[in-house]
Formats: C-alpha cells, sequence, structure tokens
C-alpha cells in the first residue's frame, strides 16, 4: 500500500512540476521540470511504478493541459514518452541511490550518471513525440528536421536541471530513508 501512496504523491508531484514551468519559466519555451520529476519518480518507486507514474502523470498533465490535449498520436507518443522517462529513472535507481552514511557532495560518475539520464531521457521523449507529429503532419523527415533545434534546446535545458537539481537532490535522498532501495 505504501508504494501506491508514494506513486500517487509523485504523479501529483510530477503534473505540479509541469504546471510550475508556467510560473518559473513562461518565456523560456523548452525549459521543464516535468521530465526531471518523471525520472526522480522512478528513481523513488523503481522501473515498474516509474513506468506507471510517468504514463498518469504524463496523461493528467497532457489532457488538462489549457491549451487543449494534443492530437491522439501525439498524445499517445506524450504519455509513452513520459512512461519511458520514468522507466529510466527505476533503471538508473541502483546506481544513484546507493545508500550511503551522510549525504556528500556527488561524485564525478553519478554527475555522468545524472547527465546520461538527462540525455537518454530527452532524447527518447522528443524523438517519439515528433515521430508523432510527423505522422500527423504527413511527414516524419520534415518534422524531424523541422524539430532538430527545439529538440537540441530541451536537450541542453534538461542537462541544466539534471545536473543542478539532480546534483542537489540525490545526496539527500541517498540519506533520507525515503531514497532507500529497502524503502519501496
Amino acid at each position: 500500500m505504501r508504494i501506491v501512496v508514494r506513486s500517487a504523491a509523485l504523479i501529483a508531484f510530477s503534473v505540479a512540476c509541469g504546471y510550475a514551468k508556467l510560473l518559473l519559466f513562461p518565456y523560456l519555451l523548452f525549459v521543464e521540470l516535468f521530465t526531471l520529476a518523471l525520472f526522480v519518480s522512478g528513481l523513488l518507486v523503481g522501473p515498474g511504478w516509474g513506468i506507471w507514474v510517468g504514463l498518469v502523470a504524463r496523461l493528467v498533465f497532457s489532457v488538462a493541459n489549457p491549451l487543449g490535449p494534443a492530437h491522439p498520436w501525439v498524445l499517445a507518443a506524450q504519455v509513452l514518452g513520459g512512461a519511458w522517462v520514468g522507466l529510466l529513472g527505476g533503471l538508473f535507481r541502483p546506481w544513484m541511490l546507493r545508500r550511503g552514511g551522510r549525504p556528500e557532495p556527488l561524485a564525478l560518475p553519478t554527475t555522468l550518471l545524472l547527465l546520461a539520464g538527462a540525455l537518454l531521457a530527452t532524447v527518447g521523449y522528443d524523438l517519439l513525440t515528433n515521430v508523432a507529429q510527423g505522422i500527423v503532419f504527413g511527414s516524419i523527415p520534415v518534422t524531424l528536421v523541422a524539430g532538430a533545434l527545439p529538440a537540441a534546446q530541451h536537450l541542453a535545458s534538461n542537462l541544466v536541471l539534471f545536473g543542478l537539481l539532480g546534483g542537489l537532490l540525490l545526496p539527500w535522498l541517498r540519506h533520507h530513508p525515503v531514497g532507500s532501495l529497502d524503502a519501496a
């Protein structure tokens, strides 16, 4: 039961991070906290529940979008992309949440893991959604070329956010019992 409650809280947290973009970065188009929130959710609940958290959080956020939901193909890609990010967080869990005695600054290998997570999560999500948009618009190659610059901006911002915020968050999660591999 505890994992269900934790997953529900992480879904709500991730959706809130999605909407926080409107307040924190209203004019920075490809800067968002949603991907990091889904990745951290996967870290906390593991791969199976990470898929669930990513899938449901992305579905709720996308359907409740103030601009309206996306085309069904794009919506499906967004939901699959959210599941992908949650799964990645869960897969990175054994290496990133090793329990230590006290919070210490992140070592280079952990920072590189965070950056690898940001790279895989962002590229996978953007590729899924851009291919879906290509299906909708009738030309996947043109859509991929047109989406290359926004995808690069999205990747750059996620690398910075994962590196900075993940770097601040992981030492605390390693020390706190919630971050323990035994807690799930």
